[in-house]
């Protein structure tokens, strides 16, 4: 048996410590899901995150199991970002000089700094791409690409047809190939 549908029949028999199973198991993958969607700070991405437990907590004599656990929480989490519209906040990276000063700085330590700093330049990059697509689209290309969903995972968890989750794709990824152009020359 699924391990999270034997943990909410326990729940729903009164066995509230069920419910730390899954919080154990689904806390992190949400607090991503969460972060991710709209590069909101840690601690922002795990107040919602609480928040979306404590509905699921509520909400859980409701679960009918005609969807996988996962589906339904992840569609419980995206509802409530949706709502929440998190200040998104950016992090200023240290420079060059600063980073290879705190690394200790020699020649082979510079050039290890540098490409640590082009890969996350690389990676606010694609990740203000991503946070500049229309809040549709973005949502299906994190739970697709980040969260290795499939296509009707996305299409239950959206509350969309298979052809609209498709659809988003494919115009998520047009805007993000227009708008990381400059960049991959």
């Amino acid at each position: 048996m699924d391990p999270d549908l034997e943990c909410i029949e326990r729940i729903k028999r009164g066995d509230s410590s069920a419910f730390n199973a899954i919080m154990e198991r689904h806390y992190k993958p949400v607090l991503n899901l969460i972060y991710r969607f709209y590069g909101c700070t840690r601690e922002e991405a795990e107040d919602i995150a609480q928040e979306v437990f404590i509905r699921i907590f509520r909400g859980i004599k409701g679960f009918e199991g005609r969807s996988r656990f996962f589906t339904y929480l992840y569609k419980v989490t995206m509802n409530l970002c949706f709502k929440k519209r998190a200040v998104k906040r950016k992090d200023v990276p240290a420079s060059v000089e600063e980073m290879a000063e705190s690394a200790g700085a020699g020649a082979a330590e510079e050039s290890q700094v540098e490409r640590q700093i082009e890969r996350n330049e690389l990676s606010r990059i694609v990740k203000e791409a991503v946070m500049a697509l229309p809040e549709d689209q973005r949502a299906a290309v994190i739970l697709h690409k980040y969260h290795d969903m499939s296509y009707e995972d996305m299409a239950s968890t959206l509350g969309i047809s298979l052809a609209a989750v498709k659809s988003r794709l494919h115009r998520a990824r047009l805007a993000l190939k227009d708008s990381l152009k400059d960049w991959a020359r």
